[in-house]
């Protein structure tokens, strides 16, 4: 049975690389995916079913051939990202039979040439299907810090169609030729045309805030030279910002001019640590508006 259940999974990833390679255009086999491959596919599978695998077990299951069956819940998800109910529906309609070739095995593939020839037309009308109509009724939008090309986790950003506030990771397509706009604590806003010919998938490179980056650091270091520290942040902060410091405890918030704010994050007494921004606007390039709380220190969690 655990045999059977193996040859029917290695059957189910056969079917998920082919879902892949007309999705998301990645038309090699799984032990050859890329860093950029694998998180292209758990956006999609997150976008299409509100759940993904991390990036460990698709090197465990995906690019190795494992001798153990995937958890139940992770057969489900997959089943239903190349169209079936769940691993039963997927079971049922495959049922038993021979172990078919991966669909980009390359030379070391041994077909007969009717397969040969199926698989060529299959192939021909995926690409004139990839060339004349879109490939998936959504986009899925992936986001990455412009400098170091790490991704963004949707859950940091704020993001708007239109001025409406959206928390899906993908888009229809009919939403394709309004504006996205894409905001969050530690990075820079933007604004972007959502082209009619995209393609499946998006990516959106954002701009980090250095000035809240700035703040992030401060508040988890300490250093020798405090009048240069606080010099810096003079040249940052707004002489008429309003600074706005979340209590959640309280269920309340405190307002802070520039100094009283400086004075918190440099001196030892009363100093605050380890922020996090929630919220940032600029006024002549400098801090005008800053909304934030005191996250429990790093090291007594652990």
């Amino acid at each position: 049975m655990e045999r059977d259940q193996l040859h029917s999974f290695n059957l189910l990833k056969d079917e998920v690389q082919q879902k892949a390679a007309e999705r998301l255009g990645i038309e090699k086999p799984m032990a050859d995916w890329s860093l950029r491959d694998i998180r292209d596919f758990q956006a999609d599978l997150e976008a299409a079913c509100k759940s993904s695998v991390s990036e460990k077990w698709v090197y465990t299951h995906f690019k190795r051939k494992g001798s153990k069956l995937p958890r139940i819940d992770v057969l489900n998800l997959l089943s239903a990202w190349i169209g079936c109910r769940n691993w039963d529906d997927f079971l049922r309609k495959r049922g038993p039979g021979e172990p078919e070739e991966p669909p980009f095995a390359g030379k070391k593939a041994t077909r007969k040439p009717a397969i040969r020839l199926l698989l060529l037309s299959i192939l021909l009308a995926l690409a004139l299907a990839w060339f004349f109509f879109p490939t998936g009724s959504n986009v899925v939008l992936i986001f990455k810090d412009a400098y170091t090309q790490t991704p963004i986790e949707q859950r940091e950003l704020t993001l708007k169609i239109n001025s409406q506030s959206m928390t899906n990771s993908s888009i229809s397509r009919h939403l394709l030729g309004d504006t996205l706009t894409a905001d969050g604590p530690y990075y820079k806003p933007k604004k972007l045309w959502l082209s009619a010919d995209v393609g499946d998938t998006l990516v959106v490179e954002l701009l980090p805030d250095d000035y809240a980056l700035m703040l992030n650091f401060f508040s988890r270091s300490s250093t020798d030279d405090l009048e240069k520290r606080r010099g810096q942040l003079t040249d940052a902060i707004h002489a008429e910002a309003r600074i706005f410091q979340i209590h959640p405890e309280f269920e309340g918030l405190e307002l802070l001019n520039r100094d009283e704010f400086i004075d918190r994050l440099t001196l030892p007494i009363h100093s605050l640590k380890n922020l996090e921004i929630q919220h940032i606007t600029y006024r002549d390039e400098k801090i005008y508006r800053l909304r934030f709380l005191q996250k429990p220190d790093d090291h007594a969690q652990h």
